[in-house]
């Protein structure tokens, strides 16, 4: 659901895939744009870490314009291996035990 609104977003505000592209890479995506292109029309999933990037370049490419905003993943109901911004970084149970 997440990739969908993300390249309707796009495709509403007729962005530019390098620039898109572009935008994620400078926020720290590691995925290169063919990667982003097949993420975009549903052929490759991606980390949680990476969709939310691609969706916060949106975000940013698109403000001002009249498109819907593209979710993070914390928010799009049933994703699988999405913790909230709270949880970020957390990974209990994995550390040495006492």
């Amino acid at each position: 659901m997440q990739a969908r609104l993300a390249r309707h977003a796009v495709e509403r505000a007729g962005l530019d895939p390098t620039r898109l592209w572009w935008q994620y890479f400078q926020l720290g995506g590691e995925a290169g744009m063919l990667e982003v292109d097949a993420y975009l029309y549903g052929c490759l999933r991606l980390p949680a870490a990476h969709r939310n990037l691609l969706a916060r370049a949106v975000n940013e490419l698109v403000r001002g314009a009249p498109v819907a905003r593209v979710p993070f993943s914390w928010e799009v109901a049933g994703s699988r291996n999405d913790a909230g911004p709270q949880d970020r970084g957390s990974t209990s149970g994995t550390g040495p035990r006492a």
